[in-house]
């Protein structure tokens, strides 16, 4: 026990010398997992800007405006009307989403039974606004031609939420980066540090003293395995004491770190056994890194990912810690059952323990 003790020490005093290491692994993810909540925390509600030219001199023209005017319509967005050559130009710099134009005989063709064609004039540039536009003018169209026609909606839309707590950008990103943290934890406070012993023959002094191997590598194991607890405790301080983020399923939320913890650190040792270098280590680490950080839905919502990387996103452990993460601290529908989750990282703790233990080298 003291043998593990005195590993379990000079393990901490090496990674607290590593400003690096400690960057990495304690700091940047939480500035980040702050920076992306803040950021895209969609507190501006968007609006969309219309414009109005009335040229139609008759009661129709005028019925339409108060309809577009009504009060209900507010907040959704917002009406400018004025001079075609004015809303126009103020189209084409971007402040308007829409431009709606009242043709001259709008009256003289409805009350003649005939249909008159509104121009609607939207930006190309910017798709996704001028779809949206699109579709509010024709609903507000289509709700204007019910009015005119005098007969009552038969059928009638009643809201009603369903999520009394609706998820929040910080909920989103606070769980995701603290997955992420824990795979750092793998490249940069296991793989980096190792190899660097290696190099500087630390590793191989060591393993010619009486101490045994599985003392050492317990040692080592336990130090990382409490660094991963500090990355929690520190994720947990900011989320709840600066956004309300906290913990909502206890047991589940600690054997979800632990197993985290595990199966990342041993990712650490497998990329120290590939690697002959800390260069080609860190080149090998960032070719797993990238696509686990980008494809398992700790930063990018699944949703939001090309088909494409589907299937890849299936095998990622980190794909199934940020849900459990995720489901255990703020609540959210997870995509796969907590047992899936489980079972699959569990897997990959016995897959990397294995080809850790099968690639490990003193020198």
């Amino acid at each position: 026990m003291k043998a593990i003790t005195a590993l379990y020490l000079a393990q901490a005093r090496e990674f607290l010398r590593d400003r690096t290491a400690v960057l990495f692994v304690l700091l940047i993810p939480v500035v980040f997992a702050v920076f992306f909540g803040l950021v895209f925390s969609g507190g501006g509600r968007f609006t969309l800007h219309l414009g109005l030219v009335n040229e139609d001199l008759g009661p129709m023209g005028d019925q339409i405006v108060k309809n577009l005017e009504a009060p209900e319509a507010e907040g959704g967005y917002t009406l400018i009307a004025g001079a075609r050559e004015d809303l126009l130009a103020s189209l084409k710099r971007g402040e308007l989403h829409a431009l709606l134009i009242l043709p001259e005989s709008l009256s003289e063709s409805t009350m003649s039974g005939q249909s008159a064609a509104i121009e609607v004039l939207y930006d190309t540039s910017n798709p996704n606004s001028s779809d949206l536009a699109v579709g509010v003018v024709r609903t507000m169209l289509n709700e204007i031609n019910l009015t005119m026609s005098g007969s009552p909606p038969m059928l009638e839309m009643k809201p009603q939420a369903v999520q009394t707590n609706p998820l929040r950008s910080i909920d989103f990103y606070m769980p995701g980066m603290l997955g992420v943290a824990l795979l750092w934890l793998g490249i940069f406070g296991t793989a980096q540090p190792i190899v660097t012993q290696r190099e500087a023959q630390i590793l191989r002094r060591i393993g010619v003293t009486p101490v045994s191997r599985t003392t050492i590598l317990t040692a080592e194991v336990s130090w990382r395995v409490t660094v991963g607890l500090l990355q929690t405790t520190t994720f947990l301080l900011v989320g709840y004491f600066g956004f309300g983020v906290g913990v909502i399923s206890w047991p589940p939320f600690i054997g979800a770190i632990l197993l985290g913890t595990l199966v990342f650190v041993c990712l650490g040792y497998v990329l120290a056994g590939v690697g002959r270098s800390i260069e080609s280590t860190m080149a090998i680490a960032q070719l797993v890194n990238f696509p686990m950080m980008m494809l398992s839905g700790s930063i990018f919502m699944t949703e939001m990912l090309p088909k494409l990387f589907k299937p890849i996103m299936t095998v990622l452990p980190l794909t199934y810690l940020s849900d459990l993460l995720r489901h255990t601290m703020v609540g959210v529908q997870p995509a796969h059952s907590m047992a899936l989750n489980f079972a699959v990282l569990g897997a990959w703790l016995i897959v990397l323990a294995l080809l850790a233990i099968k690639l490990w080298r003193w020198e």
